[in-house]
């Protein structure tokens, strides 16, 4: 009896001490774990976390195409959707511009001095080389698994029929209205992390005060007036037939509202999209 007193007597300390310090340290690794999550890019939380929404929310349309002029909104968007819904933002710009950044320094493939002839001029991508980067990208696991959303493809009839003859068929086709004064005006403004690949308007949504940040901002090349006059041109003369393509499963959505008023209209139209899938 006396040698238990004594071996529970020298134990007590260690115990008290395992209570005491055990709870700081789960809270401190949460707090970590959470603190290195929200500094994870989106996509890459999107990565992680996107299995729960699918789960949850399985009747949200997992195909959807998001069409609007240059400056409309749409990377913003589909970014809040995939977030949201943990879908694959598959946008058609950034595809470009890696295929460009991948080859810097090296030799130029021909069809990399394509892209950025057509970038620096405002023009559309060639229909065969843009519908050849959408679809190997949409053939991927992550895409497949995840279910997608298409920023900025298709924007002329020919590419819309490319994905039909594909096999790839959306279930929405989300367009953002915006006027192209407001377009314009929202173009000057904007400025992109070099690094991460965020984007910033200098008076609608002002990068963080932070020097590094500062440092990274970039003004893309399309990011003209001149270069935005050409695009908008080139938009107004494909959207009516893509639009005409897709009008049984079209939803128009005001672009020119705050991105969070934006938000909330998507939101509606998915939502009732969901009520109707369930009820069938």
């Amino acid at each position: 009896m006396k040698t238990q007193l004594q071996y529970m007597s020298r134990a007590l300390p260690l115990i008290l001490s395992m209570v005491l310090v055990l709870p700081s340290f789960v809270v401190c690794n949460t707090a970590a774990a959470t603190k290195s999550q929200s500094l994870l890019p989106s996509q890459n939380r999107a990565k992680i976390w996107g299995i729960v929404p699918r789960l949850i929310d399985s009747n949200i349309p997992k195909r959807i195409i998001v069409m609007g002029g240059p400056a409309s909104g749409k990377g913003t968007q589909c970014q809040k959707l995939a977030d949201k819904y943990g879908l694959v933002h598959v946008s058609s710009g950034d595809l470009l511009r890696q295929a460009v950044s991948s080859n810097e320094g090296g030799p130029t493939p021909s069809h990399v001095s394509t892209i950025k002839q057509c970038m620096e001029a405002g023009k559309l991508i060639p229909d065969s080389l843009m519908t050849r980067l959408i679809l190997e990208r949409l053939r991927s696991r992550d895409c497949q698994e995840r279910g997608y959303i298409l920023d900025g493809y298709p924007r002329t009839l020919t590419q819309a029929q490319s994905l039909q003859d594909a096999g790839i068929n959306p279930d929405v086709f989300l367009l953002l209205n915006v006027r192209d004064e407001d377009a314009i005006k929202r173009v000057i403004g904007r400025r992109t992390d070099s690094k991460t690949g965020l984007v910033y308007h200098l008076e609608y949504n002002p990068p963080p005060n932070d020097l590094e940040i500062q440092k990274r901002l970039i003004i893309r090349s399309d990011d003209t007036i001149e270069s935005m006059k050409v695009r908008l041109k080139q938009f107004r003369q494909n959207v009516a037939s893509v639009e005409s393509w897709y009008r049984d499963i079209k939803r128009e959505v005001d672009g020119s509202s705050s991105p969070s008023e934006v938000s909330r209209e998507i939101d509606a139209i998915l939502k009732q999209m969901r009520k109707r899938k369930q009820r069938a």
